[in-house]
């Protein structure tokens, strides 16, 4: 038997696992798009695919094969992601409105066309190219697609990549932590995703994409006084901020009139879809 050298640990190892850290040693292949896998992978560098012990010891048979049930792409996570609260009131608005306008910055390349249909398999989400928040980024593309098309399948295998690919691309600017608690609220965390949207306030107390995700969170948490004092900020500030040329508000300009018009609404007492 050959004898070879775990990619994990460093040990000597023969046959299909090492002895030592369990790693497995024999080649296998994504079940999502046949791509071969690097020993001790979590993920397919080809299409984003999450590796489970499932994943084949050789060539995949078919392409476009789906694993069925409610695991986690990330592996471990305690089950599906929430996904029901993009249903509700301004929610849906915001996916739509996100999704109608690419994130391309002004300093950034697009990495997605702006029309076409939504790729799949291994055209989906090729991270091999792309620095740590442009892959961040197509993953935020990819869950707020699947959202708008409601395929929930779609939006839990992501969700969890998106959030630890943005966690992987720290230091974070202001837009780049909207779009973390943006996932992190897709993924039912509420507590996680305000406590991102306070660190940025940390730093940029009147950004209006944090502050309406700020108030998206507290409904979620029951907390009418916090969402109340997000949305609040928000309407003050809304003028002198769309007035300064931020690029993030740039980035989401179709966003912009919404978060305004249900802070406004919540504020008044009558907030999109009713207090959830």
């Amino acid at each position: 038997m050959t004898t070879t050298v775990c990619p994990r640990c460093g040990a000597a190892a023969e046959g299909n696992y090492c002895a030592s850290c369990g790693a497995a040693l024999a080649a296998r292949h994504c079940t999502e798009c046949g791509a071969a896998l690097t020993p001790g992978a979590r993920f397919c560098t080809s299409c984003g695919t999450g590796v489970t012990a499932a994943s084949t010891p050789g060539p995949a048979t078919g392409s476009g094969t789906r694993r069925s049930g409610g695991a986690s792409a990330g592996g471990g996570g305690g089950g599906e992601p929430h996904v029901a609260w993009w249903f509700a009131g301004g929610l849906l608005v915001l996916l739509i409105v996100v999704v109608a306008w690419p994130i391309v910055r002004p300093d950034q390349v697009a990495t997605t066309p702006a029309a076409g249909p939504t790729p799949t398999g291994a055209a989906a989400v090729d991270l091999t190219s792309m620095t740590p928040r442009e892959a961040a980024d197509r993953l935020f593309e990819r869950v707020m697609r699947a959202a708008s098309e409601s395929d929930s399948a779609q939006v839990a295998q992501f969700v969890p990549m998106a959030v630890m690919a943005y966690e992987g691309a720290r230091p974070l600017d202001s837009d780049g932590l909207f779009h973390l608690a943006s996932m992190q609220h897709l993924a039912g965390d509420f507590a996680a995703a305000r406590a991102t949207v306070e660190e940025g306030l940390e730093r940029d107390a009147d950004h209006l994409l944090l502050l309406y995700a700020g108030g998206q969170a507290a409904q979620e948490m029951d907390d009418r006084d916090g969402a109340v004092g997000y949305y609040q900020r928000l309407i003050d500030k809304y003028d002198a901020e769309m007035a300064s040329a931020n690029p993030d508000y740039e980035a989401h300009r179709n966003l912009m009139s919404t978060t305004r018009s249900e802070a406004l609404n919540y504020v008044n007492g009558t907030p999109a879809g009713g207090d959830r």
